[in-house]
């Protein structure tokens, strides 16, 4: 049951981490604030908000296509593995992959980073509980 559509789920996953990159490599500069700046914390409330809502729609629109019941859960584990091991390069080679951002933004996107993938994994939990109840 698990391992059901592991391709679709592979698939999403990259999609969902190459979604994240993109928007970052073309807009990071403009809305990532370094943590000392006094608005570090709208940009990074702002971002977390915008994230969650994508979030919510993709693991959505994802259990439309994957009917099993731990549909969500299953994107939420895979596309985190997924995505922290890219994100591990792209973190790595950040001159390269964000040649924009200054030091304190790259530390702004893995302060980001590591947000963003704790909501991928709560909310699947919480559509499968919403889904049971």
């Amino acid at each position: 049951m698990f391992t059901q559509k592991l391709g679709l789920t592979l698939l999403f996953s990259f999609l969902v981490w190459l979604g994240a990159t993109m928007f970052f490599v073309l807009f990071g500069d403009s809305v990532l604030a370094e943590p000392g700046q006094h608005t570090f914390w709208i940009h990074f409330l702002l971002l977390e908000t915008g994230t969650f809502v994508v979030l919510y729609t993709v693991l959505l629109f994802y259990q439309q296509l994957d009917k099993s019941p731990f549909a969500a859960l299953k994107l939420g584990i895979w596309g985190s593995a997924v995505g922290l091991f890219l994100d591990t390069f792209s973190v790595w080679n950040h001159p390269l992959i964000f040649p924009a951002f200054s030091e304190g933004q790259v530390i702004s996107f893995a302060i980001w980073m590591v947000c963003a993938y704790a909501m991928y994994l709560m909310i699947p939990l919480m559509l499968t509980r919403k889904k049971a109840a």
